[in-house]
């Protein structure tokens, strides 16, 4: 099993609730926002469970957005840095939108997710959901105490 398919087996057992695979219009319109192709770890996660219901979230306080949301909420960041230009696209909140998990598109269409709260920089959502798995106070994420729905 790869990183997707272990988060989601934890949050399953959890009982947090997911929505059901995202459908090809809700993936093309998460694209249109990005401006980019999706990466295969987003479309993989997204086809097979399209983020949380809407304000639930995990052990952690973790709340997937589906791509309704994220495309909905628009929450969007353009800076640059000492590598570039770059956009930050929110698509998952801590603690009732405490800070969040970011993708960051850069201009040459590398996308890496970003810790707000750390600024760690990971380089694919596998990465992110096998830290979460691994080493989750690594990126600002402490508790881990089991969820009901």
């Amino acid at each position: 099993m790869n990183s997707i398919e272990l988060m989601l087996a934890k949050w399953r057992a959890e009982r947090v609730p997911l929505n059901p695979g995202a459908a090809a219009l809700q993936l093309e319109s998460l694209e249109r926002l990005l401006g980019i192709p999706l990466p295969a770890d987003l479309r993989s996660f997204y086809s097979a469970a399209n983020g949380m219901e809407d304000y639930q979230h995990d052990s952690w306080m973790v709340s997937m957005w589906s791509t309704d949301r994220i495309v909905r909420e628009r929450n969007v960041h353009e800076d640059e840095d000492e590598w570039g230009p770059f956009r930050d696209v929110a698509f998952a909140d801590v603690i009732f939108s405490a800070w969040h998990f970011r993708f960051r598109i850069r201009h040459e269409g590398r996308v890496c997710v970003i810790a707000e709260l750390t600024h760690e920089e990971l380089p694919s959502l596998f990465v992110l959901f096998d830290v979460l798995m691994k080493r989750p106070d690594s990126i600002g994420l402490v508790g881990g105490r089991t969820t009901t729905k």
